[in-house]
């Protein structure tokens, strides 16, 4: 028994020792973890997995909350993640739209969550609206999503830019969703009213040097007062603005638009009644133009409407505005080499990159290489987004090379209901071919496969169709540089673009010159009746564009283009009967009918067709006239104020007789040469 109690003592002061010693052990254990706690959260800020309160400072205090559930955070994002699953397949996009902005707050360091709310707004939502203004508006909350919660939360995120610039290129600038034109419309007004008319008819330069305008103005304010503080002169003009009810705001710079919009207006309006009292609101507007218009503040005005541009694109559009100038000034792809071969080919403004922020596609260049420039680098890159935020680079840079000078006519009241149209810019040519080969080394230059002087064996197909696309629309529009410019393509394309075989020798098709390979390429569309006929309507089409947008000279251009690849298709086919399906119509009547289509096509605003119209010869007018009045005075009226068609379309002279001799008029247009009268260059505005 004594044996037994002694035993049993000695077993207690074992046990005591072992929790004495434990316990010892774990407070060493817990304050050796706790001074890696620093170490540890410096790791995870810097990997992107916690918040950072030095990056984004003054957190909401919801997100904040939801920051401090601890463990049962990582439980609660199990839960919403399936729950939005489940109404995903149910439908339900706006219980799935709340639960997704709880999942952001709960994980706001977290890139998924917020492409995933920002797509379900984009796209699942907003396809399920009935009015294009509604669409728009889940269009525009997604991007708002990233742009204004979901990057500012995760600035090194590279995936969160890559979606981004995708919704601006395939949402906006693409054509797959059927309100497309409604949100280029609505994109390019809002832009509109944040930059400003954007240079019409300036240089490359003019264009850079207004925007540092913006770049340059005060910054370093959030309310009037700080401004005021920057510049004191500004104080009378403020107070003047105050007394008219006009604040700091992008509501200021939405009436500037507004009354810009209406002073460039040409006189073909109808003119509006005079009430012998004026509104309130009318007798507003008048008291704001008299302080806007005041000679006194001639020079400050300028100053204090970009310090007010400058605030709203940093504040609300989330914008880095010396990135913007740099990529205008001194993209990242025109290196000092290639911008010393530039300046000495095609001139001292070669390499300038003339953006038009309104479009869907330079914002997409922005995202683009906003993010590629932020996140290089960086712990937590993901290497296919961080390739495919490159290449919407590319496609931004084709999509302006095709289409980025844009013609609109805002309507600021109704924007999804404004005139755009969109001509190709080969300005941007250059731009994106050196894009490829300074973006394709940058991602594959330690590749085995990259050959030096290409864009990578990723990218190089892509380059190749652009450069054959590329080729046939400087060939098309004409003039020297820009022959000269299509020529170093096809040599280029000669040099790199070989056949997969031993010796990689050259492809047949760049065997012959370079008129030859040309030739080849358009004969594609000359090959039967239909397709010729197509072509030369296309480039006819072309023509009355340019006419509509002030540009006489392209205008001829193309008119002459088209007229020599009629004579080239019917060199062979003059004598054949006049029924034969072979034989084209005659040139003079294929531009009366396209002119007819321009004419009647409501996408073709009022001041389009009264700048084609004074362009068209007498006869295609004459032939025409009764057929597109009345629609065309029909699409007059939907505008406010509405058009006056007898502006817009004048009755051409002589036309008693046109209509009693209508054969006589068809047999002028098939042996008259309808030419655009070059004479002075029309101003659109």
């Amino acid at each position: 028994m004594e044996e037994y109690l002694a035993a049993r003592a000695g077993a207690r002061r074992s046990e005591l020792l072992i929790v004495a010693g434990s316990i010892v052990l774990a407070v060493a254990l817990i304050a050796g973890a706790a001074m890696l706690v620093p170490t540890l959260n410096d790791i995870r800020k810097r990997a992107q997995i916690t918040l950072d309160p030095a990056t984004v400072k003054s957190l909401p205090p919801d997100v904040a909350l939801m920051t401090k559930l601890g463990t049962l955070r990582a439980l609660a994002i199990d839960v919403a993640f399936q729950r939005m699953e489940e109404l995903k397949q149910e439908n339900r996009f706006y219980e799935l739209m709340q639960l997704s902005d709880w999942l952001c707050k709960l994980a706001p360091r977290y890139p998924s969550v917020w492409s995933y709310a920002a797509w379900n707004m984009a796209y699942n939502i907003s396809v399920c609206q009935y009015t294009p203004e509604a669409r728009w508006l889940w269009v525009e909350n997604g991007i708002k999503c990233l742009r204004d919660q979901g990057i500012p939360y995760n600035p090194r995120s590279v995936t969160l830019y890559k979606e981004l610039a995708w919704i601006y290129f395939h949402k906006i600038g693409d054509k797959l969703d059927d309100e497309h034109r409604a949100y280029k419309t609505e994109l390019a007004v809002d832009m509109q009213i944040v930059f400003g008319d954007p240079p019409v008819g300036k240089t490359p330069r003019e264009t850079v040097e207004a925007f540092r305008t913006i770049v340059e103005a005060p910054r370093n304010w959030q309310v009037p007062e700080e401004l005021l503080a920057l510049r004191p002169q500004w104080q009378a003009l403020y107070a003047d603005l105050q007394s008219v009810d006009l604040h700091l705001d992008k509501a200021f710079l939405r009436f500037l638009a507004i009354e810009s919009a209406r002073a460039s207006r040409p006189d073909i309006r109808v003119a509006a009644a005079v009430e012998e009292e004026p509104t309130p609101q009318e007798k507003l507007r008048a008291q704001r133009l008299a302080v806007i218009n005041n000679g006194k503040y001639a020079a400050e005005l300028p100053e204090l409407v970009a310090a007010v541009r400058s605030h709203v694109i940093r504040t609300e559009l989330h914008m880095d505005l010396d990135w913007m100038l740099k990529l205008m000034e001194d993209p990242p792809w025109v290196t000092d080499e290639v911008r010393a071969e530039w300046h000495e080919r095609y001139g001292p403004d070669a390499d300038l990159c003339p953006v038009d922020w309104r479009t869907a596609w330079a914002q997409t260049l922005y995202w683009g290489t906003y993010g590629d420039h932020v996140t290089l680098g960086k712990i937590n890159i993901n290497a296919a987004d961080s390739m495919n935020t490159v290449r919407l680079i590319f496609f931004a840079l084709e999509s302006m090379a095709r289409s980025g000078i844009w013609i609109i006519e805002p309507n600021y009241e109704h924007p999804n209901h404004s005139f755009y149209q969109a001509l190709p810019d080969n300005r941007f040519i250059k731009h994106m071919q050196q894009a490829y080969l300074y973006y394709g080394k940058l991602q594959f230059g330690t590749d085995p496969r990259f050959v030096e002087g290409t864009s990578g064996p990723n990218y190089f197909g892509g380059q190749r169709n652009f450069l054959i696309d590329s080729i046939q629309q400087l060939y098309l529009a004409g003039g020297k540089e820009n022959l000269e410019e299509a020529k170093d393509y096809f040599f280029y394309l000669k040099k790199y673009d070989r056949e997969l075989d031993a010796k990689h020798s050259v492809k047949r098709k760049y065997l012959g010159t370079f008129e030859d390979f040309v030739f080849d390429g358009m004969l594609e569309d000359l090959d039967t009746e239909v397709r010729a006929q197509m072509f030369i309507a296309e480039l006819l089409h072309r023509s009355l564009k340019d006419a509509g947008n002030g540009d006489a000279e392209a205008s001829v251009r193309h008119f002459n283009e088209a007229k020599r690849w009629w004579n080239y298709y019917m060199r062979d086919k003059k004598d054949l009967d006049r029924n034969s399906r072979r034989k084209l119509q005659p040139i003079g009547i294929i531009r009366r009918d396209v002119a007819f289509q321009y004419m009647v096509t409501p996408t073709n605003s009022p001041r389009q067709k009264w700048l084609v119209w004074q362009a068209l010869d007498l006869p295609t007018r004459q032939s025409i006239y009764d057929k597109v009045h009345d629609a065309v005075a029909e699409q007059c009226s939907r505008y406010e104020p509405p058009y006056d068609p007898d502006k817009v379309l004048p009755e051409p002279p002589g036309m008693e007789e046109a209509r009693a001799n209508d054969d006589k008029v068809f047999d002028e247009l098939k042996v008259y040469d309808p030419t655009v009268h070059q004479g002075e260059k029309i101003n659109p505005e």
